[in-house]
């Protein structure tokens, strides 16, 4: 389990992978913008990235193709460490308990 779609939660889920291609991985978004680069704002800003897309470093469809599951739109609302367990909330309002994986 990885919270946060940028860089560094991508780049978690997609290192989970590599090292055991077999592993569950599930990476939480809040927004809808999987693997978006804000640290790119200020070229879209500036007009140096023309479109905001351009920002877009792989998309939801890309990251799937990787084996990951990638939940958009889903704030994790709190963490069990003990348990292991991430309750993550949809836009919607509806949750449900994550297992994580050691």
């Amino acid at each position: 389990m990885a919270i946060g779609g940028s860089d560094a939660g991508i780049s978690a889920g997609l290192r989970a992978r590599e090292l055991d291609p077999d592993s569950e991985v599930t990476v939480v978004v809040a927004d809808a913008y999987p693997n978006f680069s804000i640290c790119g704002n200020p070229d879209y800003v500036s007009g140096e990235a023309v479109r905001w897309t351009d920002l877009v470093h792989r998309t939801a469809d890309d990251l799937k193709a990787t084996g990951m599951e990638v939940r958009t739109n889903t704030r994790a609302t709190s963490i069990d460490v003990s348990g292991r367990r991430v309750a993550p909330r949809k836009r919607d309002g509806r949750t449900e308990l994550l297992p994580t994986t050691p």
